[in-house]
């Protein structure tokens, strides 16, 4: 089981590095993610949370305060050695616990149409399927919105 915790600036790099192995193939390639984005990111109604094994961060998640109460699930990440073993589910929870206590009525997330296996992950924390975004990001590219309101 990983450990996890809200991020600091020293977990900069290392967020960076592991967004953009999973990410800057995907449909947010036009964003390049280096140290000071994610520095900016964290100053800016986000939070970052990381996932620990050994000492070592391994996962992350970042989670934006969009509105008053509206907060929307922006990158989940988690290393390949990593996966299956339920810590991109720690990563969630703690976020939901932490935009609860923040009193996010909503939380919403994107992710590729075709993504089957996240669409998945987020239903089964009770998320639905609210949009269907046509070439949202990029041409060809469709992206798929799910929500959850938290009680």
């Amino acid at each position: 089981m990983a450990k996890i915790r809200l991020a600091n600036e020293q977990d900069a790099p290392t967020i960076a590095d592991i967004i953009k192995k999973h990410y800057e193939e995907d449909y947010m390639g036009y964003v390049t993610f280096n140290e000071n984005y994610v520095k900016e990111k964290m100053k800016r109604n986000n939070f970052y949370f990381v996932a620990e094994v050994d000492n070592i961060v391994v996962g992350c998640l970042r989670a934006s305060v969009v509105d008053i109460d509206l907060a929307e699930i922006r990158n989940i990440c988690v290393e390949e050695r990593f996966r299956n073993q339920g810590i991109a589910t720690q990563l969630l929870q703690a976020a939901l616990n932490i935009l609860k206590e923040k009193h996010m009525r909503k939380i919403v997330a994107r992710t590729i149409a075709w993504n089957d296996k996240a669409i998945k992950f987020f239903k089964t924390f009770g998320f639905e399927q609210e949009g269907l975004f046509k070439e949202h990001y990029r041409r060809g590219i469709d992206i798929i919105q799910l929500y959850k309101f938290l009680k």
